[in-house]
C-alpha cells in the first residue's frame, strides 16, 4: 500500500510539472512566485507553470515568456496570475489567458491565433489581436494603452462572458456592444468602476510603461521563447519540495 501511494503521489507531481507554460527571462529584485500554496522568490531561468501567482516588490520588474512566445513585462508592486495556457497543436485548441490583479504590464502576443488571447483586470476584459498593449491595473480603474495592432476593450459584466461582448460587438450576438475598440497606436482605454457600474471611455493620459526600460531596454523588447532558454527541471524552480503537488 505505502509502495502504491508513493507511486501515486509521483505520477501526480509529474503531471503537475508537466503544465508549466512558459520560462522566466528576467527578474530583478523581489519577485516572488505562488503556486498550490506555496510560495518562493522566482528567478530568472525558471519555468513558470499554469496558475501560478507572480509579483514584484517595489523597484522590481520580471518578464515572463509563454510557450507561445508572448511576453509578459511586469512593473514595480504588480500582481498577475497564469490563468490559461492550452496548446492542441491546432489554432481551434489556443488559448492563453492572464489575470491583472494590480500593477502595470505589457503584453506582446505569440504565435496563438488572435482570438487566442484573453485578459481580465478587476474592471476589464481585452482582447488582443496581434498586439503590443501597455496596462495599468488599479483596483477601481484600468488603463490600456494600444502600442501596436488591434485590442477589444470591454467592461466586465457581472454573467457575461467575454466572448459574448465580442460576438455583441462583430455583429454575431443579440445584445449591445459596449466594449471600444483600439486600432490607432497611442489610443488609451479606461473602465472605471463608480458605485456598482463600470463606465469604459477614451482617455487622454496613456500608460507609460516604456519608461521603465530606460536602464533595462530588453524588458520592453520582444523576445521569442527559444531565447528564453531551457526550462528548469520539475523541481519548479526555488519551490520547496512538494510544492507543486499541494503539499
Amino acid at each position: 500500500m505505502a509502495l502504491f501511494a508513493c507511486c501515486a503521489l509521483g505520477a501526480s507531481c509529474a503531471a503537475r510539472a508537466q503544465e508549466h507554460i512558459g520560462s522566466t527571462a528576467e527578474a530583478h529584485n523581489k519577485v516572488q512566485r505562488e503556486l498550490s500554496g506555496a510560495a518562493a522568490p522566482l528567478s530568472a531561468g525558471d519555468p513558470v507553470f499554469r496558475d501560478e501567482r507572480v509579483s514584484t516588490g517595489d523597484a522590481s520588474t520580471a518578464k515572463l515568456i509563454f510557450l507561445d512566445s508572448t511576453n509578459l513585462a511586469i512593473g514595480p508592486i504588480s500582481r498577475v496570475t497564469l490563468d490559461r495556457f492550452v496548446y492542441s497543436g491546432g489554432q481551434t485548441g489556443q488559448e492563453l489567458g492572464v489575470g491583472l490583479a494590480k500593477g502595470v504590464f505589457r503584453f506582446t502576443t505569440g504565435a496563438f491565433d488572435k482570438k487566442a488571447y484573453t485578459i481580465s483586470t478587476p474592471t476589464a476584459s481585452i482582447g488582443v489581436r496581434g498586439t503590443v498593449l501597455d496596462i495599468d491595473v488599479r483596483t477601481a480603474q484600468s488603463r490600456v494603452t494600444l502600442v501596436e495592432g488591434q485590442a477589444l476593450f470591454c467592461p466586465r459584466r457581472p454573467g457575461i462572458t467575454f466572448q459574448q461582448q465580442r460576438r455583441n460587438c462583430e455583429g454575431a450576438g443579440t445584445g449591445h456592444c459596449d466594449c471600444i475598440e483600439l486600432k490607432n497606436p497611442g489610443q488609451t482605454a479606461s473602465a472605471k468602476k463608480t458605485g456598482g457600474s463600470i463606465a469604459v471611455g477614451l482617455v487622454s493620459t496613456p500608460v507609460d510603461f516604456a519608461s521603465l526600460c530606460a536602464g533595462d531596454a530588453s524588458l520592453c523588447s520582444s523576445s521569442t521563447y527559444a531565447s528564453a532558454g531551457p526550462l528548469g527541471g520539475g523541481g519548479g524552480g526555488g519551490f520547496p519540495a512538494g510544492a507543486l503537488c499541494g503539499h
